[in-house]
């Protein structure tokens, strides 16, 4: 992310990088010998998405909504993978008659797939029996709405013989930064294939590529092992935070401070209703944050909080240099699960601004 290139609009607002964007994903094209689409649920503005194409090979989609968003940006039908546990029969005509492919997770969704007889495109979703530790969110080895569980696979084989079957597919969880457990998780992935009762041609090993404020997944490891255990079936991964966050940038303006009881805060123009990822109550880390006014100075540890009328409402304690009145803010990593991610309605403030900078180095809105 370009610091100095923070346009001087009002706040507050979001900036992104476009060219950091193209970077992750050609890089991991490089490394990960994979079909590389990008999940439009970590950030589905326009400018980004249509910044990706003729760079990611496709997008994942995870409702009717985003595969008209897709559309709308330039993407054909056949670049996009559909996924959702409660997709309706609407959704899943819709996307079978575009030529969508679609990510089944339930006997149900094969049954309606194959009433429609148009040779509807399919993978099927698995849960899978491995309990998979080294994700921070897990989504395996346990009851879940996702996918249908390996040891039923078997039932829906006569389904899939009267569809256009093209692979499994699997998304095991979120943050994952160990190149083992990603594996584990692809080799878990690999042997059913190996067993399935039909040819396996395609292997989607999900997204949830780690990315945190001390590590991120090494991708090029895990393009290496990969390599190792993919035979000739083609391998799709469907990463977006680890591609998207690194090229966004919140920016919020200082508004005030008080010292109230020993604690000193400073209160914002933006905050939880603009980033519910950056208040930090969801379970992850902090994001960084960082006094885009103030590069040198003494550092003060601070209290941010935003400006709804909530105690949810805070970026907790940060170390940063000492802000004042009318300084700018920036969080860091805002790229993926931000604006769309968070509760813009809530007590009716005015919703950020999108910013978007390209490699012309201009910034303009980004509807």
């Amino acid at each position: 992310m370009v610091i100095d290139a923070v346009p001087p609009k009002p706040t507050p607002f979001y900036f992104y990088d476009l060219a950091v964007l193209r970077e992750r994903v050609r890089r991991a094209k490089r490394a990960v010998p994979a079909t590389l689409l990008f999940a439009v649920k970590s950030n589905p503005n326009e400018a980004v998405l249509k910044s990706l194409l003729g760079e990611a090979d496709g997008l994942d989609v995870a409702s009717t909504g985003e595969i008209e968003l897709a559309l709308r940006c330039g993407w054909r039908a056949d670049q996009l993978s559909f996924t959702g546990p409660a997709k309706t029969n609407a959704a899943l005509e819709h996307a079978a008659r575009l030529g969508v492919l679609i990510n089944a997770e339930s006997p149900r969704e094969l049954e309606f797939l194959v009433s429609l007889n148009v040779g509807a495109r399919v993978r099927v979703r698995v849960n899978p029996r491995l309990v998979l530790k080294a994700w921070r969110v897990s989504m395996t080895g346990r009851p879940s709405p996702f996918g249908i569980d390996e040891e039923e696979l078997g039932g829906v084989v006569p389904l899939l013989r009267r569809l256009d079957f093209r692979g499994l597919h699997m998304n095991p969880g979120g943050q994952c930064t160990s190149v083992g457990g990603f594996m584990a998780a692809a080799n878990a992935l690999v042997e059913l294939a190996s067993n399935f009762e039909l040819p396996v041609h395609s292997l989607n090993f999900g997204g949830g590529w780690g990315l945190t404020n001390d590590a991120e997944l090494d991708i090029e490891a895990v393009g290496r092992k990969l390599r190792d255990v993919l035979g000739d079936r083609e391998a799709l991964v469907e990463p977006g935070r680890w591609l998207a966050a690194p090229c966004g940038l919140y920016v919020a303006r200082v508004v005030s401070q008080k010292v109230s009881r020993g604690t000193h805060f400073v209160m914002l123009d933006g905050g939880m209703h603009h980033h519910l990822n950056a208040t930090a109550h969801l379970g992850g880390e902090p994001l960084p944050i960082v006094n885009l006014s103030r590069t040198e100075g003494p550092r003060v540890k601070r209290t941010l909080v935003g400006p709804l009328c909530t105690p949810l409402d805070t970026f907790g304690e940060v170390e940063l240099v000492e802000p004042q009145p009318g300084d700018l803010i920036g969080v860091r990593n805002s790229g993926a699960y931000g604006l769309t991610f968070s509760p813009t309605r809530f007590l009716g403030h005015e919703a950020p601004a999108e910013y978007v900078r390209d490699e012309d180095s201009s910034s303009h809105s980004a509807a």
